[in-house]
């Protein structure tokens, strides 16, 4: 099961520094965050969707935008992204 990091860490905004001295720009919503560790544990789109009660539209776009801001391309560098930066830890 994972484990939240720190409210605080999850709320960086604007010029925070992951733990490789990286600068980030924007803050995840609380959704996100919850997409995220859904997305964490492996579940497909429709799997998070069922979970949080939402469309599997609304968790491609929460996904996308998680990658966005997150500067990923993919599902696995989203997580270790993540992981990085506090947002998560396994």
């Amino acid at each position: 099961k994972l484990g939240h990091a720190g409210e605080k860490s999850k709320r960086q905004g604007i010029g925070a520094r992951d733990s490789d001295g990286e600068v980030f720009e924007q803050t995840l919503t609380h959704r996100e965050i919850d997409v995220l560790e859904l997305l964490a544990e492996g579940l497909p789109n429709k799997g998070i969707a069922d979970r949080l009660g939402i469309s599997d539209q609304t968790v491609k776009f929460h996904i996308a935008s998680i990658m966005g801001k997150l500067g990923a391309s993919n599902r696995v560098e989203t997580v270790r992204r993540a992981v990085r930066r506090g947002l998560l830890s396994l």
